[in-house]
C-alpha cells in the first residue's frame, strides 16, 4: 500500500546557475552534497558548485539554489566526483582520470598518476583508524587499485588483477562488491578471496550502492534489485522494480530507484513500492546527509523526506496499523526519544496484535501477544464483543482464546489480571468440558472471585465442582452439605464421583462434628467405605469408645473400626475382646457354610487374634468358646491360660489332628507340652498315630526330655524303632560332658596365666631418676613419701592417684581381672 515518503519541488535549471550566459548549452552528468553546497558535474567538462537552503517563508516549502560560487573545467565530460570533508578536497574522475580539487575554490590540487580508472568509491566503513587517511577503492584497466588518501599524498596500497575491467564498484570495510563484464562479483581485499555472485542483465546497467554496512544493492536479472551481504548471501527478499532502474540511491527506509518514467520509493521494511514521483528523463540522483536531490540534463529537483512521525500519524489515520508499527520499529530515533518511543511502539504492538485477532490472523496475533505482553483483559474484552460469521473461524477462534488463556495462566501477572483469565478458562470449561477432568483439576487452584465461581458451576450444573471448590476454600460445610445433596439424589450432577469420594474428604478435613452429621448416609450404603472415614489419622484424637457407641447400629464397620485398633496396639482389653466376640458371632452366623471364603477368612482372624493378643479377657472367651463349634479356638485358650493338657486332648482327642497339636507346641516352646502330646498319643485308642510319634521323635528330637520321653512309650516298642532318637540323645550328652571338660582345662590354662602375670608384675624392679616428678602436682618424689607406678610407667604421688586404674596423663585405663584358684 501506498504512502507519501517524499515532496518533490523544482529546484531550478542548469543555465540560470552560471554566471556568465556563455555557457548554457551543457547537460548535468553527476551530483554531489556537502554540507550546504551543491556541486553540478557536466557533460562539457565544467563543474560548479552552488549553495543551496530551504526556505519556509513561503507558502510552500521551497529549496533556493544560488548561482555558481566556484567553476572549474576540464577537457571532457566529469562522470562521477566525491566530497571528502576530512580532507576538504573533492575528488573527481574525468576522461579516465582521478583529479583532486579544492572543496572550496575548485581549484585543482593534483591530478593522480592512475590511468584508464573506470570507477571509483570511498570506503565510508575503513579498515584504517586514521579519521585522516582517506580509503579508495578504483577499478582501472582489468584491475582494482586500493588507495590511501591523505593531505600530502596518495598511497597505493594493494593491486589486485581482474580477467576483465570493472564497470563499476562500491566498497565496504575489505570487501568490494564490483560488476566486470557480465558477472557481479564480491572481493576480500585483504585475503584476496573472490566470489561471482549472479548473472548482470544485458538490457539494464549494471548498478551497486551501499545500504548499510555489509549489505549492498545490486540491480540483479529480471527487474529485481537484490540484496547481497559481504559474506556473499542474501537475508531479505529482492525488490521487483517496476521498471528497468538507470540510478540508484539510499534515504532509510526507502530505496530511491530512478527509471525512465520517473522516481519510485521502494520500502525495505517489506520491499513494497509505496511512492513514485512521475519525472522524465531523470538521469542522475544523489543524498547527501540526508538531502536529496535528482536531476534531468539541465533541470534540478529536491526531494524533501516527510518526517517519520507524520507517515506514521498519517497511516495510524488510515488504521494501517502494521505499517505503521514496521514504520516505527526502523525510523532513526535520538537517545534521549528511545524510552517514550519505545513505549509507543509497545502500545502500538497491542492494537496491531488485537487487530490482526479481530481479523482472524490468530497465528499472527498470538506471537504478537507474547512479544508484547498484552493486557489479558484486553483480548477477554475483544473475544466477547467480536463476532465472526463463519462456523470455522468461530471455532478456531475459540481454541485461540483458549490457548492464549492458558499460556498466560502460567505468566506472572497481576491479581486482577490472574483472577480475569481464570474466570474466563472456568466459563469455558464449565461449558464445553464434557467429562470434568479438566474443570475438577482447574478449579482446584484458581483465582477467581468466590461468588462469581459459584454462581457460573451452579449456572452449569457442576455441583460435584462446587463442592470441591468449597473444599480448596477449608469451606467443608458447604461442600458436605452439597455432597450429602448428591448422595440422597436431591440434586443431580454426571462428574460426581459418589459416596466413597465424600468419604475421602471426610478422612481428610478430620472435623468430628462434620463426621458425625455426614458419615450416617455413607454406612447406610457402604460400611466398609463408611469405616474407613473413623481410622484416618486425623480422627486420632477422637476416643475410640466413642466411635464404637456411634457404630453399634452398622456392625460390619465396628469390626473393621475395631481391627484398626487392634494394629494399632490399641491396650483396652474390652476392645480385643469385644473384637473376639465378634469374630465368634460372625462364624456362628456363616457355620452351616464352612467353606464360604468369608467363613475361613474369619475363622483364621480369630485364631490369630488369640494366639498373639496379650489383651484378651481368656476366662470369658474360654466359656463362650466351650461349644462344639469352636474346637481348635478353645484348644488356643487353653494353652494360653496354660492348660496344655486340655488343649493337646482338644486336639487329639477330639479334633484328631496331629498337624494342629504339634503347631500348638512349637508356638507356645514349653518342653512339658512336648511331653503331653507324647503321652496322649501313645495311648492305646491312639494306636494310628504311634508312627507319627515316632516320626516326631525323629524330627524334634531337642525339644524332648529324653527321660520323660522314654517313660511315656510303651513297653512294647521295638528299640530299632526309636534308635534315632537314643541315639541324638546319647550323641548330645557325649557332647556337653566334653564341652564341659574343653571349658574346665580352658579355665584352668587362664587361671595359670593369671598367676603368673600377678607374679611378674610383683617382682618387677625400677629405679626413680633425682629429676623425676608427680605428673598431676609437677612436684618432686621425696624418698619418705609414697609413690604409684601405672602399668604404662607413669608415676604419681599417692596422694594424686584419685583412680588407680586410669592413668591420668593419658587416661588409658588398666583393668587387669586376677583369677586363680589357690
Amino acid at each position: 500500500m501506498s504512502i507519501q515518503a517524499f515532496d518533490i519541488i523544482f529546484a531550478g535549471n542548469l543555465p540560470s546557475f552560471f554566471t556568465d550566459a556563455s555557457s548554457s548549452a551543457t547537460s548535468i552528468t553527476c551530483l554531489e552534497i556537502c554540507g550546504d553546497f551543491l556541486y553540478l558535474g557536466c557533460k562539457e567538462g565544467r563543474l560548479l558548485r552552488c549553495s543551496f537552503q530551504k526556505s519556509c517563508l513561503l507558502p510552500e516549502q521551497t529549496v533556493i539554489i544560488t548561482k555558481a560560487i566556484n567553476c572549474y573545467s576540464s577537457n571532457s565530460a566529469i562522470t562521477q566526483m566525491k566530497a571528502i570533508s576530512a580532507l576538504n578536497q573533492l575528488l573527481i574522475l574525468s576522461n579516465e582520470t582521478l583529479a583532486i580539487l579544492d572543496l572550496e575554490t575548485l581549484t585543482l590540487v593534483r591530478t593522480l598518476k592512475f590511468k584508464s580508472v573506470t570507477c571509483f568509491h570511498l570506503n565510508e566503513n575503513p579498515l584504517s583508524e586514521d579519521p585522516f587517511t582517506i580509503e579508495i577503492c578504483a577499478g582501472s584497466k582489468r584491475k582494482i587499485l586500493f588507495l590511501h588518501l591523505s593531505e600530502e599524498d596518495v598511497k597505493l596500497v594493494k593491486e589486485v588483477s581482474t580477467s576483465l575491467t570493472p564497470s563499476t564498484l562500491v566498497i565496504d570495510g575489505a570487501h568490494i562488491c564490483f560488476a566486470m563484464g557480465f558477472k557481479y562479483c564480491m572481493l576480500d581485499i585483504l585475503s584476496g578471496d573472490f566470489q561471482q555472485l549472479f548473472d548482470i542483465d544485458p538490457q539494464q546497467p549494471p548498478l551497486i550502492h551501499r545500504v548499510s554496512k555489509g549489505e549492498f544493492l545490486l540491480n540483479g536479472p529480471g527487474g529485481l534489485g537484490v540484496f547481497v551481504l559481504s559474506q556473499g548471501f542474501s537475508d531479505k527478499p529482492p525488490i521487483n522494480f517496476s521498471s528497468p532502474v538507470s540510478a540508484l540511491a539510499f534515504h532509510h527506509p526507502y530505496v530511491i530507484a530512478v527509471c525512465r518514467q520517473g522516481i519510485g520509493f521502494y520500502s525495505i521494511i517489506d520491499q513494497q513500492c509505496k511512492q513514485t514521483i512521475a519525472i522524465d528523463n531523470v538521469r542522475s540522483i544523489v543524498n547527501g546527509d540526508g538531502q536529496v536531490f535528482a536531476s534531468t540534463q539541465i533541470d534540478l529537483f529536491a526531494l524533501l523526506s516527510i518526517s517519520w512521525e507524520t507517515q506514521f500519524e498519517k497511516l495510524l489515520v488510515e488504521n494501517r496499523m502494521e505499517e505503521a508499527l514496521e514504520l516505527a520499529k526502523n525510523a532513526h530515533i535520538s537517545s534521549k526519544e528511545r524510552e517514550q518511543h519505545q513505549h509507543m511502539l509497545i502500545d502500538l504492538e497491542k492494537k496491531v496484535a488485537l487487530q490482526r485477532f479481530a481479523s482472524a490472523r490468530f497465528s499472527d496475533a498470538m506471537e504478537m501477544f507474547e512479544t508484547c505482553n498484552i493486557d489479558p483483559h484486553e483480548v477477554i474484552s475483544l473475544y466477547h464483543n467480536q463476532i465472526f460469521s463463519e462456523e470455522d473461524i468461530r471455532r478456531k477462534a475459540l481454541f485461540f482464546f483458549v490457548d492464549f488463556l492458558q499460556r498466560w495462566r502460567i505468566k506472572n501477572l497481576t491479581s486482577d489480571q490472574k483472577t480475569a483469565v481464570d474466570m474466563a478458562l472456568l466459563k469455558y470449561l464449565a461449558k464445553n468440558d464434557q467429562e470434568g477432568i479438566e474443570l475438577f483439576n482447574f478449579i482446584v487452584d484458581c483465582h477467581t472471585e468466590p461468588n462469581e465461581t459459584c454462581d457460573c458451576l451452579k449456572s452449569y450444573g457442576h455441583f460435584h465442582c462446587l463442592a470441591t471448590y468449597y473444599a480448596s476454600r477449608q469451606k467443608w460445610e458447604e461442600a458436605f452439605c452439597i455432597w450429602d445433596r448428591l448422595i440422597k439424589s436431591d440434586i443431580e450432577d454426571s462428574h460426581f464421583a459418589g459416596y466413597s469420594h465424600v468419604a475421602e474428604q471426610l478422612m481428610k478435613c478430620g472435623d468430628i462434628s462434620l463426621v458425625w452429621r455426614f458419615s450416617g448416609e455413607i454406612l447406610k450404603r457402604d460400611e466398609e467405605i463408611g469405616a474407613k472415614i473413623f481410622t484416618s489419622e486425623k480422627l486420632a484424637c477422637v476416643m475410640p469408645r466413642a466411635v464404637i457407641d456411634y457404630l453399634r447400629n452398622y456392625p460390619r464397620s465396628l469390626r473393621i473400626f475395631l481391627e484398626f485398633l487392634v494394629d494399632k496396639k490399641n491396650d483396652e482389653e474390652s476392645v480385643h475382646t469385644q473384637l473376639a466376640l465378634m469374630y465368634i458371632d460372625d462364624i456362628n452366623c456363616t457355620g452351616l457354610n464352612r467353606n464360604n471364603p468369608s467363613h475361613r477368612l474369619t475363622t483364621n482372624k480369630l485364631r490369630s487374634l488369640l494366639r498373639t493378643s496379650q489383651k484378651l479377657e481368656l476366662t470369658k472367651l474360654l466359656e463362650k468358646l466351650n461349644t462344639p463349634g469352636f474346637p481348635h479356638e478353645h484348644a488356643i485358650v487353653c494353652g494360653r491360660l496354660g492348660q496344655h493338657s486340655a488343649a493337646i486332648n482338644t486336639f487329639i482327642n477330639l479334633l484328631q489332628d496331629f498337624d494342629a497339636a504339634e503347631e500348638y507346641c512349637a508356638c507356645i516352646e514349653d518342653p512339658k507340652a512336648w511331653n503331653v502330646l507324647l503321652t496322649a498319643c501313645v495311648t492305646e485308642a491312639h494306636n494310628q498315630m504311634f508312627d507319627r510319634v515316632v516320626d516326631l521323635l525323629r524330627r524334634r528330637s531337642h525339644q524332648f526330655d529324653v527321660s520323660s520321653a522314654l517313660l511315656c512309650l510303651p513297653d512294647s516298642t521295638r528299640f530299632n524303632v526309636i534308635a534315632p532318637f537314643v541315639n541324638f540323645a546319647v550323641r548330645e550328652v557325649l557332647h556337653k560332658r566334653r564341652m564341659k571338660l574343653v571349658e574346665k582345662g580352658l579355665q584352668k590354662m587362664d587361671n595359670i596365666s593369671n598367676k603368673y602375670e600377678l607374679i611378674r608384675l610383683k617382682t618387677e624392679t625400677f629405679s626413680i631418676q633425682n629429676a623425676s616428678y608427680c605428673c598431676v602436682c609437677k612436684k618432686k618424689f621425696v624418698a619418705t613419701d609414697g609413690f604409684v607406678r601405672y602399668p604404662n610407667g607413669v608415676l604419681t604421688h599417692v596422694n594424686c592417684a584419685t583412680n588407680r586404674q586410669i592413668c591420668p596423663l593419658t587416661g588409658h585405663l588398666f583393668k587387669i581381672d586376677v583369677q586363680y584358684n589357690s
